[in-house]
C-alpha cells in the first residue's frame, strides 16, 4: 500500500511538471508610467510598470523577481519585487517595479550616453513563476534600443 502512495505521488509529480514544461515565455509589450521616487546623489529611485502579454491558456503566478539594469553594457540599477503577481490568461498584465538606479554608474557612462542617439537598454535576473503552489526559475532577459534626443 505504502508502494501505491509512494507511486501516485510520483506520477501526480511527473504530470505536473509536465504541463509546466510547456509554458509559453511571457512576451514583452511596453514600458508605462514610468516616475522618479526618491532622488539622492549616490542612488535614486525610478518606478514604472512594464507590461507584458501571456501567451499561455491559463493563469500563472510570478513571484520573487529580482534584476539588473545595463545600459550599453553599464550595470546602473537593480531590482527586487517580492509581491506575488497574478498574470491572467491570455492578457496583458502590468509589472510594478522600483529600481534602484546607481547614480554613480549612470555619471560614469553619462557621456557615452548623450553622445549617442540610441542607447541598449537590458534587464537580466531571474523570478519563479508558476501555478497550484508550483514554482520554477525563471529568467528574465530583456534587451530593447531606445532612443535617446536630448535636442
Amino acid at each position: 500500500m505504502k508502494y501505491l502512495k509512494v507511486m501516485l505521488l510520483v506520477a501526480v509529480a511527473w504530470c505536473g511538471i509536465s504541463a509546466c514544461g510547456n509554458i509559453k515565455d511571457l512576451q514583452f509589450v511596453r514600458i508605462a508610467d514610468v516616475a522618479l521616487g526618491e532622488m539622492g546623489f549616490s542612488k535614486t529611485t525610478v518606478k514604472m510598470n512594464i507590461a507584458y502579454f501571456n501567451p499561455n491558456n491559463f493563469a500563472l503566478k510570478l513571484k520573487d523577481a529580482q534584476f539588473d539594469v545595463y545600459i550599453d553594457d553599464s550595470k546602473v540599477g537593480h531590482s527586487m519585487q517580492d509581491t506575488l503577481i497574478l498574470i491572467p490568461a491570455k492578457d496583458t498584465f502590468y509589472f510594478p517595479v522600483k529600481i534602484d538606479v546607481n547614480m554613480g554608474n549612470l555619471m560614469k557612462n553619462a557621456a557615452n550616453i548623450l553622445a549617442n542617439k540610441e542607447v541598449t537598454l537590458k534587464a537580466m535576473g531571474n523570478c519563479k513563476v508558476g501555478k497550484s503552489g508550483v514554482f520554477f526559475p525563471f529568467p528574465i532577459k530583456v534587451e530593447s534600443k531606445q532612443q535617446f534626443n536630448l535636442f
